[in-house]
């Protein structure tokens, strides 16, 4: 009402017709709440994942589907039951002329119902080695879930911790920025007082506008690790999340024996148990293939019960039942010697997966190996740059007193803010170094999320 008023003494005027419009409808907006950021840590991540990561989905479809090929495969050894019911109405009956009178020929009305049942008793173990075949073929869709789940596991990890660099990182260069500035104010202070050359000026604003510029770096750096980071997890890049947790720095695994986490390795990982089960798959189609050339021998039952008549009258009629039984007894003679080319192939093939199976159990021995000396590394360089730390920082010190005393030069300062920031950062670097190295250690021995 105030602004109204205060718009009065301009109605008569467009401008203030205008301005007084559109001070009304920015009043009445409604005023939105900024959304609150999504809190995030490295566990709701990796259960984010699981519910939205598409080859994670679609690796649990292919499970689903495997488990119902099981199904189809055991079907071939249960009984096949099968029933029908057939109704004929006969419009025109032929007839025959016998001693001089006519003779129609079957009746008006026929209804037919029939049951009949199929048993395989015998087929040269064709239906066993088929339905081992269908298990394993599940069991390879399960290993391969393993494997597709552990490494979406791993590439969440591993977004998590850059992002995590990213945010300490971006710390440091604005410390730096800081260290700069403060820098620069000092240095000025001494040129008002006669005590600094121009030089020294120009060198401290250049240092301030590197470390702007790596701080700009940083900021952005951060923003893409955190887009990263919502996109693996399934996130809108949109959603605002609020990221907290630290390096990790243990694992499950015993770190002191080698040996011990090469057998785990060979016997947990899921390439290896796949192709171990793919081994076993063509083993068995070997033996599904020679069983073409046994006999097959079948159980069969069938049953049948008849309505005929002119007049559509099932309850005073009398129903023909017959019933009977057999044997079906198949031996194949000759094929052209198709069998005998499809279990040469088989055998082909089962022997390239048994090559399969020798390369991939050295390169897990070998990754397992690298993956542990990682870690033994990322170590060693933490303990190493937290020294480095300790000591720029105390050199920093140093080398602040002694310019502000008049003792030291401006290059001593900038080297020792220069060594503190490359000390910091690559701290930083060797801890998210050492939990990707624990991570990848067991991904590698194929327990990660486990």
């Amino acid at each position: 009402m105030v602004a109204a008023a205060r718009f009065a003494m301009l109605s008569k005027t467009g401008v203030g017709s205008f301005c007084l419009m559109v001070l009304c409808a920015v009043s009445n907006r409604p005023v939105q709440a900024e959304a609150e950021p999504l809190i995030l840590d490295l566990q709701t991540g990796l259960a984010l994942v699981q519910e939205n990561n598409e080859r994670l989905l679609q690796a649990r479809i292919d499970l689903l589907r495997g488990r119902e090929e099981l199904r189809v495969a055991r079907a071939a050894g249960l009984p096949q039951v099968e029933a029908s019911l057939t109704y004929s109405r006969n419009w025109l009956l032929p007839s025959f002329v016998f001693a001089g009178n006519a003779v129609r020929i079957g009746t008006e009305n026929n209804l037919t119902g029939v049951v009949s049942v199929r048993q395989s008793l015998y087929a040269g173990g064709r239906i066993r080695a088929t339905e081992d075949m269908a298990r394993r073929q599940f069991a390879m869709l399960g290993e391969t879930e393993r494997q597709t789940t552990q490494l979406v596991l791993a590439e969440v990890e591993e977004r998590f911790y850059d992002l995590l660099l990213a945010e300490e990182l971006r710390t440091v260069s604005h410390l730096a920025l800081a260290w700069a500035r403060r820098n620069l104010a000092q240095v000025e202070a001494q040129a008002q007082a006669g005590r600094a050359a121009e030089l020294d000026q120009l060198r401290a604003q250049v240092q301030v506008s590197n470390m702007r510029a790596d701080s700009i770096s940083a900021e952005n750096n951060l923003r893409l690790a955190t887009m990263a980071f919502k996109d693996v997890v399934g996130l809108d890049l949109d959603q605002a999340i609020e990221v907290r947790g630290t390096f990790r720095t243990e694992t499950t695994l015993d770190l002191d024996d080698l040996d011990a986490l090469v057998a785990l390795g060979l016997t947990e990982r899921p390439e290896l148990t796949h192709v171990e089960q793919e081994i076993g798959w063509h083993e068995r189609k070997i033996a599904a293939d020679q069983a073409s050339t046994r006999p097959s021998v079948e159980l069969v039952a069938a049953g049948q019960t008849q309505f005929q008549s002119d007049e559509f009258d099932l309850a005073d009629r009398e129903w023909r039942k017959s019933w009977n039984t057999g044997l079906v007894v198949q031996m194949p003679l000759f094929d052209g010697r198709l069998t005998g080319a499809r279990v040469a192939q088989a055998r082909q093939d089962l022997r390239r997966i048994e090559y399969d199976h020798q390369r991939i159990a050295r390169e897990v021995r070998l990754q397992i190996q690298q993956a542990y000396y990682a870690v033994e590394e990322a170590s060693q360089r933490i303990e190493a740059h937290r020294d480095a730390v300790l000591q720029a920082e105390k050199g920093l010190e140093v080398a602040e007193l002694r310019y502000a005393s008049g003792v030291g030069t401006q290059l001593e300062n900038l080297d020792a803010q220069l060594a503190l920031v490359e000390a910091r950062t690559q701290s930083a670097v060797a801890r998210r170094d050492k939990a990707l190295a624990l991570m990848r250690l067991e991904q590698t021995v194929g327990v990660l999320g486990e």
